[in-house]
């Protein structure tokens, strides 16, 4: 059984662990007055902003590397799905973090981000209500799909490990 390389698990497990920080922060936030919404909202930005850069990497690592091949008995229409889940990951991990800054940089009043207290970003890049508008229900929106695909990602990867018997989370384990 061939492993994913190093690299790879790490961006693999790197952002995984963002997400879901990401995930829960802007669920723990959801109805808190403003005032204290900012706590929750700062850490999800410079952490959108983390996996956003992590992604471009992991990207261009793959883009450079090939991944294992796939055991024999993954093959077909199981392939493919797999395949596809993967691609619409890669484009909810670039969209939905652009999508957010387009939410707050095009606002008109967009405070810098602070990142984990090394530096601020500016985000601002223009004022338009109606795109900012637009870029927030695109990132509410997409959430949905993206907690759909990490339960099929999970549920492929458990269903291949423990039901098929192949050896999947090993490959990807650190």
């Amino acid at each position: 059984m061939r492993k994913y390389s190093k690299v790879a698990i790490f961006f693999h497990w790197t952002i995984a662990i963002l997400i879901g920080a990401n995930i829960l922060l802007a669920d723990l936030s959801e109805d808190l007055p403003k005032v204290v919404r900012a706590a929750y909202m700062n850490p999800h930005k410079a952490i959108g902003i983390s996996i956003l850069l992590l992604t471009v990497g992991r990207i261009l690592w793959r883009l450079t590397h090939r991944p294992p091949a796939l055991p024999d008995k993954v093959a077909g229409l199981q392939a493919k799905a797999g395949h596809t889940v993967h691609i619409l990951f890669y484009v909810l991990m670039i969209v939905m973090p652009l999508s957010g800054w387009l939410m707050i940089g095009l606002n008109g009043k967009a405070a810098p981000v602070d990142f984990f207290g090394l530096f601020t970003l500016d985000m601002a890049v223009g004022n338009n209500d109606m795109l900012s508008g637009l870029a927030h229900e695109s990132h509410e929106f997409l959430a949905t799909p993206f907690l759909v695909l990490i339960g099929l990602h999970v549920l492929g990867a458990l269903k291949h490990q423990f039901i098929d018997k192949m050896p999947f989370i090993q490959r990807m384990w650190p």
